[in-house]
Order: structure tokens, then sequence, then C-alpha cells
């Protein structure tokens, strides 16, 4: 057993705190300008792209257009032509980046994939999963720590967003202070960091994550049945993608249409599931790190939630995973980290969406015995001591 004290995390020099060995860099594939709804964009970056010229670069001179943001205020977002960005080139490059350079572009094009809040620590700096180069670049990429300083930089239209809640959901009903918290996400971090992904499963990691943060607040998890579980899950999210398209009009764009089917296709795939990769497993395991740094419990509506929600994306990868002889595509007997992304992707572009994650929050009890599904003879659980 690995014992571990609640203790805080140490606040280092570094401007941001990011996870350990964190990597990234653009691999230039293009996936951000699909798929994604583009702004929106500062007024004056739409006044100084239109008196460059712009619409010689994208073809057309309404290559902006007024639409309601997130916060219902009517603001400025790029046009899709084809299913991507206008300014799009046919060798993935953006035309604005090549021709002004990248301070030309919007902000919220220079600042993705960062993902940057604030929490009783200082900042924190995680990359978006929803990269499409990401399942290569977190290994092979420049070190996410050397490029805190450009990530603070960078412009955006939004505050940073701060963690500071009154009380912290470890499972629903049993929840934690801000203070606590911290000293128990510090430890649970500590205990991911010292698993070897090479040898574990990302699954069983984050069911040992679980019973660690459950058993540090005097509670246990249940034995959970994670085949029906899974199948709940899935059956709500179909549920939630015929909806989507049932609910489509002539102002629903074709890059929506599209990610919601493709989307629907991954969840009625069964493919018989295959194992991870090595390489697989590491990225997923940086895919599970860079969850909870980044806090995503608050979306899950709580940490074992969340946990649940991520064995849930592991086995809808498994399972909906090109096989060998599909697309034309060459497959070993193993999934590979490419193969993991092209579900990954599409679903996290999904899920990150309000009517999906409400629909989520309504699984929480499938994705509770998802996390509480019994570990293998061979996992050992970290306990961590108050």
């Amino acid at each position: 057993m690995l014992f571990i004290r609640l203790t805080p995390r140490p606040v280092t020099g570094r401007l941001m705190q990011t996870l350990p060995g964190a990597r990234w860099s653009c691999h230039g594939c293009g996936a951000c300008c699909r798929d994604f709804r583009l702004g929106p964009v500062e007024p004056g970056v739409v006044e100084d792209l239109k008196a460059r010229g712009a619409g010689q670069l994208a073809g057309r001179e309404d290559w902006a257009v007024p639409e309601p943001g997130p916060n219902g205020e009517v603001g400025w977002f790029l046009r899709h032509v084809d299913g991507h960005c206008v300014f799009l080139l046919p060798d993935n490059r953006c035309a604005v980046h090549a021709t002004y350079g990248a301070e030309a572009k919007p902000g919220f094009c220079r600042e993705f994939p960062f993902r940057r809040l604030r929490d009783p620590n200082g900042e924190v700096l995680v990359i978006r999963a929803e990269c499409g180069g990401f399942h290569a670049s977190h290994t092979n990429g420049a070190e996410l720590a050397a490029q805190t300083e450009e990530a603070a930089s960078l412009p955006s239209l939004w505050p940073t967003p701060e963690f500071k809640p009154a009380a912290v959901a470890v499972m629903p009903g049993v929840g934690l202070t801000l203070a606590d918290w911290m000293a128990l996400e510090g430890a649970l971090l500590r205990c991911w960091e010292g698993v070897d992904p090479d040898q574990a499963e990302p699954e069983d990691t984050a069911r040992a994550l679980a019973r660690s943060a459950v058993h540090a607040v005097g509670k246990t998890l249940g034995p959970g049945r994670a085949e029906l579980a899974a199948g709940a899950v899935r059956e709500a999210m179909r549920m939630v993608t015929q909806a989507a398209m049932a609910q489509e009009t002539d102002a629903t764009e074709d890059w929506q249409k599209g990610l919601v089917r493709e989307v629907a296709a991954l969840l009625q795939t069964a493919h018989s599931p295959r194992p991870f990769a090595p390489a697989t497993r590491r990225y997923l395991h940086t895919l599970l790190g860079q969850a909870i740094l980044g806090k995503h419990l608050l979306a899950a509506g709580g940490f074992v939630p969340m946990l649940g929600r991520f064995v849930f994306e592991c086995a809808l990868v498994r399972t909906a995973a090109v096989q060998p002889g599909e697309r034309g595509e060459a497959a070993g007997a193993s999934i590979s980290p490419t193969e993991a992304s092209a579900v990954l992707v599409p679903w996290l572009r999904f899920a990150d969406n309000p009517m999906v994650l409400a629909m989520l929050r309504r699984t929480t009890p499938a994705l509770m015995e998802l996390a509480g599904t019994p570990l293998k003879d061979s996992v050992s659980v970290p306990t961590i001591r108050p």
C-alpha cells in the first residue's frame, strides 16, 4: 500500500502550474479549424482584418457573421466553408497566420489549445484534450512549463476562470472545503504521477484514484457493474444525438450535423474490445492527469463521477476504434494513439455542450458504478491518509 498524507501542493516559482512532464506543440493538423464554433472574434480583430483585405484570402467578404455568443450577446464568428474555417488553406495552414502573422489572428485561435484557470495555488495551464494532435505532441512536443509565459500573454475575451467553490464534491452528497480539496488533489496527483502507464490500464488507474479519494473522506464505493453501467451511459448519449438531429433546422450548419452523426456512429459501433498499445496508455494517462489538475470535476458534478466518465470514454475507444481493414487503414492488434484520438476528439467536442453535459449529469449513478468496478488483483490501491 502507498500511504500519502494530505499536504498542500507547494507553489513553484513557475508562472503557472502544469502537469509534471507535460508537453505540447502544434502539429499543423488543422483539426482545430473544423468541428468548432469559431468565435467570438474581437471586434477590433474583425476591423483590422477587413482593413488588411482579408476578404481576398477568404474568397468572400462575408467571412465573419454576427451570431449570439455564449453569454447571449451578439458577436462576430468566422464562417465555415465545406466544414472548416473560411481561412483554412488546403495544406491545413491558416491563411491569416501565413499572410499577416500570428498576432493578426483572433484571440480564441491563438489561445487554443491552452486552457487556463486559477486555483488557490496560483494559475494552472493544461492542454484541451480536443486538440487533434495532442495524441502525438504530448510525448514529442515542447515542454509545457516552458510555454507558460507565452500562454499568459495571449489575449482572451474572457477573464481567467477561478476555482473557488465553497465546497468541492468528491462524490454526490460528500464534499470537502476548498482547502481540504486542494490538499487531497495534491495527494491524488502524486498518486497519478507514481503510476507506470506502460504497465497500468488507464481505467484501473482511474478506479484506484476513485477508491483513494473516497477512502480519504471516510466512505466506500460499492461494487460496480461495468458492462451494464457503460451500456446505460451509451444509451443516454444515443438519445442525445437523436434529440440533436431532431432539433436540426435550416440554420443548423453542416459541420454541426456532421459532428453529431459522427458521434452517433461511434456510439452505435460495437466491436469486440481491443487492448491499448503502451503509447495509447500513456496518452490516456496524460488525459487523466489533465482532468484532475484542470478541475474537470466541476462539469462532472464531482470527482468520482468525473473518473466514471473517463472510464466510459476508455470503453468507447476500445469498442469504437477502427478495426483492421476498415476505411482502408491498417491496424494492429492493439489500439494506437491515432486510433484512440479519432474516437476521443469528436466525442469530446460533442460532449462540450450544455445539453450533453446535462444528460451526463443524469447518468451519475451509472458513472459511479463505472468508477466503482472492482480492480484487478494486480492493481495496488493507493491509500491516502488525512
